[in-house]
């Protein structure tokens, strides 16, 4: 059987890069604007658009995420509710077979996305996965983003400083939310589908608390959701009302210049509600 050839998404740029922060190396797969085309303005009918810079849409996990939200974003740019942007998704190199690639990456995301160590995670998906994974490498990970990866797409693309998106689901819809008590002016916009709440004793929670004490300003725009069905009490499983507390919380503190979409997602479990969530999501945060 001959081996297949990867069709890539039109008009993207793959991007290998070494960081200083975390010691990985990260594959970038990034969209172009369709108006933006081999670095030059273009005329694409319907998106023609006269722009000198682009909203930045950074994506975690794109191995699931990257092409979905390419689509959607230029898909909604016709209706010109909604602008083009750029795509960035911050993903891992592919190894040597498919599962390789699909153990690694998760092995890989897994310690970046989670804000502090947990043995408790560790040992499960260590279990599952058949291969070691730490946690707890979620502090490097947003110094990569805040000081070399979103560096070099400000110096080297017509992105709009002012219109950066971080978007996560699960885990990473966790460091979207640890991102923005850590950072909250680096991103306009946080989008946190399904977010791991629960991760090491509800560890974001207690960061939000000690957030609050110190400040009465957070400067974020946050997209807060979850599928109906992740909510399964045999399984452990509180994603739903987790999402429900959170939202409780930050909407209690009346912070200073902050704003705050939630959304539950009817017949939707946790796989299922990414789809709906970054459709709204974007189109929320991409309003021309």
């Amino acid at each position: 059987m001959p081996k297949l050839k990867q069709v890539p998404v039109m008009a993207t740029e793959v991007r290998m890069l070494k960081s200083r922060a975390t010691g990985k190396t990260y594959r970038l797969s990034i969209a172009l604007p369709l108006a933006y085309n081999n670095h030059e303005r273009v005329k694409i009918v319907p998106l023609d658009e006269s722009r000198d810079a682009w909203p930045v849409v950074y994506v975690l996990d794109p191995y699931w995420l990257f092409d979905m939200a390419t689509g959607m974003v230029r898909y909604n740019a016709w209706s010109h509710r909604t602008t083009d942007a750029l795509i960035v998704g911050i993903g891992y190199p592919e190894g040597r077979s498919i599962q390789a690639t699909w153990q690694q990456s998760l092995a890989a995301r897994t310690h970046d996305l989670t804000p502090r160590q947990s043995d408790r995670s560790e040992m499960y998906n260590s279990e599952w996965l058949k291969v070691r994974v730490k946690t707890g490498g979620g502090p490097e990970f947003l110094r990569f983003l805040e000081r070399e990866l979103i560096p070099l797409i400000d110096q080297e693309y017509p992105a709009d400083a002012a219109k950066r998106i971080l978007a996560g689901h699960s885990h990473g819809g966790g460091f979207a939310l640890f991102a923005m008590l850590q950072e909250p002016e680096l991103f306009r916009t946080y989008i946190a589908s399904s977010p791991s709440l629960d991760y090491a004793d509800n560890f974001l929670f207690t960061l939000e608390s000690e957030y609050a004490e110190k400040h009465k300003a957070l400067h974020a725009q946050v997209y807060l959701s979850a599928g109906e069905l992740e909510q399964v009490v045999s399984d452990e499983d509180e994603t739903l009302t987790n999402m429900y507390r959170f939202a409780a919380v930050l909407e209690s503190r009346k912070y200073k210049g902050f704003s705050l979409v939630k959304n539950v997602f009817p017949d939707c479990n946790h796989a299922e509600a990414v789809t709906p969530a970054l459709h709204a999501a974007l189109r929320m945060a991409l309003r021309a």
